[in-house]
């Protein structure tokens, strides 16, 4: 036998290497459906993934804490509204 694995393996292993690059734009709800769902059946049913995933959740929700909560000054806010209402 060679060094490398089965091809299973390989094709897992590229799997892994697609779904864990896509991570970050599944975590902000970036993918269309059927992507988010190859990912989902991916991490279900691959244990080193998901161990992956929960880790980069975290770290998005501390990130998420960590930033305070703010709003647009009131006349920007405005402004931004004519121009939008304006281009359409």
């Amino acid at each position: 036998m060679g060094t490398m694995g089965t091809s299973q393996e390989h094709d897992e292993m590229d799997e892994c290497v697609q779904a864990l690059a896509r991570v970050h734009s599944f975590l902000h709800n970036e993918l269309v459906e059927a992507d988010a769902d190859a990912i989902r059946v991916h991490l279900h049913a691959c244990e080193r993934c998901m161990e992956n995933f929960e880790i980069e959740t975290t770290i998005t929700e501390m990130i998420v804490r960590s930033q305070p909560v703010q709003q647009a000054p009131a006349a920007l806010a405005a402004r931004i509204q004519t121009m939008r209402l304006t281009r359409r």
